[in-house]
């Protein structure tokens, strides 16, 4: 099946890399931005809060209208959107118009987007194919990104101003929406047609369980099961991809250079190759939960042998590869466990809001936190204190996740 409907996943897993690359930016290219648009280090984080706001506002949103709209129009909708938005936004209008654009992003890149994705590519494989199918397209997804980013470095060299080079960046990220927006039209699927066994294709509005709709969705345990698979799964993730670069630098003595392009390893190359080998693996066992429990527990064995091979610098650098990959997988794959916690399809777009409000809240708490440890080792005359204090934190979310994948496991015999 997978195999059957693999452009369309292609398209859908590039729009999500394309959609979070854009208002992103400021990232991979900050100080040609700011020299660009002619912006102050406190305007560019007023830009990323106020696209953060609206991501985190976007979310219930998404899944109402996931619920009640027609998923491949609303799939058109996010990519004319993000077009518009891009042109927009390439005129170099000033900072409230830049600020107005990134919460357009945001609405455009969740609020419309983000239920209606997730549901697509769930109805793009079998339950049996749910892994693979998610995990390939947050391979895509990266993979994707990694070529759009490294295309808009070559071309920004090829300027001789900041301003010239800037403004065809976001040009291509334009063009590139036009295209998704064209590939939507013309080969996406109608996921919410169903195919009857005569020759007719007609309309089928999908039954919803009175318990996945508003208000008792909250209630429902199959819900909270999965938000926290998925908020343990990216707490580590977070912590992982934003900090373990640092530690390389700080405590096992790389060179910015050399930690650098481990990051880019970690960041990059490790997102593909986990998406799409993790899949594979996760579809390979019984549950969901059981690949899950494995997830976290070899992810906190992995935790515990970054720390006791310090001293090996090589080996503690091999381990640290190691350890994204796994994060990786679970951040790849956490998304796969819906069937297995007893969401019915039906309820995918209003569930993954939810899930998504509170289960991705580890982006809100996760930098404060282990930036605090990090602080608090420094004070204390020991950088080494505080990293040790972030594995200990990665260690109790490992702990929580696997506790949390043997609840998702039991859920699913007791359901068999």
């Amino acid at each position: 099946m997978i195999k059957k409907n693999f452009v369309p996943l292609l398209i859908l897993s590039l729009i999500a890399g394309l959609v979070y690359l854009t208002p992103f930016l400021r990232f991979t290219f900050y100080d040609q931005m700011k020299e660009a648009l002619q912006l102050t280090d406190i305007q560019i984080g007023t830009i990323g809060a106020v696209y953060g706001t609206f991501n985190v506002a976007s979310y219930i949103p998404s899944g109402f209208l996931s619920e009640k709209f027609n998923t491949k129009k609303l799939l058109i909708i996010s990519t004319l959107g993000m077009c518009l938005t891009t042109l927009w936004y390439a005129t170099y209008p000033g900072f409230v118009c830049i600020v107005i654009i990134h919460a357009l992003y945001g609405i455009f890149s969740v609020g419309t987007f983000w239920s209606p994705y997730l549901k697509a590519v769930r109805m793009l494989g079998s339950e049996k194919e749910q892994g693979r199918i998610y995990g390939m397209s947050e391979g895509l997804r990266g993979l994707g990104q990694t070529v759009v980013s490294f295309a808009c470095l070559g071309v920004l060299g090829l300027f001789a101003s900041y301003a010239s080079g800037f403004r065809t960046v976001i040009l291509i990220n334009a063009a590139a929406f036009l295209l998704l927006m064209l590939a939507v039209i013309f080969v996406i699927p109608d996921f919410d047609k169903a195919v009857t066994s005569g020759a007719e294709e007609v309309k089928e509005k999908p039954v919803v369980p009175k318990e996945f709709k508003i208000p008792a969705i909250f209630k429902n345990p199959s819900i909270w099961i999965c938000i926290f698979v998925i908020m343990c799964g990216y707490a580590l993730w977070n912590t992982v991809n934003g900090y373990i670069g640092t530690y390389c630098t700080r405590i096992l003595g790389l060179d910015d250079s050399l930690s650098s392009t481990l990051s880019i390893v970690r960041s990059n190359i490790i997102v593909v190759v986990a998406g799409i080998t993790g899949g594979f693996i996760v579809d390979k066992f019984m549950t969901k939960g059981m690949a899950m429990l494995m997830a976290f527990l070899t992810t906190g064995v992995c935790v515990l042998a970054v720390f006791l091979s310090e001293p090996l610098i090589i080996v503690c650098l091999c381990v640290t590869i190691v350890l994204s990959y796994l994060v990786n997988v679970i951040k790849s794959t956490y998304w796969s466990i819906l069937g297995d916690a007893g969401v019915p399809a039906a309820a995918t777009g209003m569930a993954t809001g939810i899930i998504s409000l509170i289960g991705l809240t580890p982006d809100i708490f996760v930098s404060p936190a282990v930036s605090l440890m990090i602080t608090y080792g420094e004070n204390h005359g020991s950088a080494e204190l505080g990293f040790h204090l972030m594995f200990i934190w990665m260690g109790i979310w490992a702990v929580l996740g696997i506790l949390a994948s043997v609840i998702l496991k039991q859920r699913k015999i007791k359901n068999i």
